[in-house]
């Protein structure tokens, strides 16, 4: 990932809060689909503050838990989160993981970092995007499952026009060093591009995987949205398993 990236983490990280609710839910589901009676390998990719992995442990899904994220304040908020949990904690780029390339995991989760993987172009980010997955599928056990947890955006008359507005307007703002923190949503260095749900089931399909929505949750869209032609968007979980 870019510097900028793991910069804007580092210094908005404690805007990013996991809901353990949701988590927990998403987790119950989860455990109906794992064999019995064996001790899993976990990987966490982008961890945040390790909620994801307390919702497992605290549904009985015996692992041996490894989890990552960019950000070191990240890792520290997952560390206070874990204390209490056996849990192997690193910092690492998701690209360039510093594990054995024959270590192998029967679950591996990934939360809203794939809108966070930035190239020049959309066309460069969604590059990265399919590079990150790929990557991740390789480091699959036979039979094991990769977890993905993404937003998504979905706009009228072309789907993806808005988020093409989002991720080119802060190119723009970061360019001419503006600096919009007094809204809710815009922070020095955000740069994101969302993806529709159809791009992320092509891109998984792509890779030869058998795909399972598991959860989509849809936000309330405050009506200036609508102004840049948003529809709809929300978060949404698959599954995916390579055939």
């Amino acid at each position: 990932m870019s510097k900028g990236v793991k910069s804007f983490f580092e210094s908005h990280y404690h805007r990013y809060v996991d809901r353990p609710d949701f988590y927990l839910s998403i987790a119950k589901e989860i455990k109906k689909v794992l064999p019995d009676g064996r001790r899993l390998a976990f990987l966490d990719v982008g961890c945040g503050d390790g909620g994801f992995i307390k919702a497992m442990i605290e549904q009985g899904i015996e692992a041996d838990y490894l989890a990552t994220d960019l950000s070191l304040n990240m890792l520290l908020k997952a560390s206070a989160n874990l204390v209490n949990y056996d849990v192997d904690l690193f910092q690492a780029d998701a690209f360039q993981l510093s594990l054995k390339e024959s270590r192998k995991f029967d679950i591996i989760h990934i939360d809203s970092v794939l809108h966070h993987l930035i190239g020049k172009t959309r066309g460069e980010s969604l590059e990265l995007v399919k590079k990150m997955l790929n990557t991740l599928l390789d480091r699959l056990s036979s039979n094991g499952i990769l977890i993905v947890e993404e937003v998504y955006y979905d706009s009228y008359l072309l789907s993806t026009i808005t988020s093409f507005f989002v991720f080119y307007g802060l190119k723009l703002i970061n360019f001419l060093n503006l600096d919009l923190s007094f809204t809710r949503e815009i922070r020095p260095g955000l740069e994101v591009n969302f993806l529709h749900e159809r791009q992320l089931i092509k891109i998984l399909d792509h890779f030869g995987t058998s795909i399972t929505l598991l959860n989509k949750e849809i936000w309330e869209l405050p009506s200036v949205y609508q102004l840049f032609l948003l529809k709809e968007r929300g978060h949404i979980t698959y599954t995916a398993k390579r055939n």
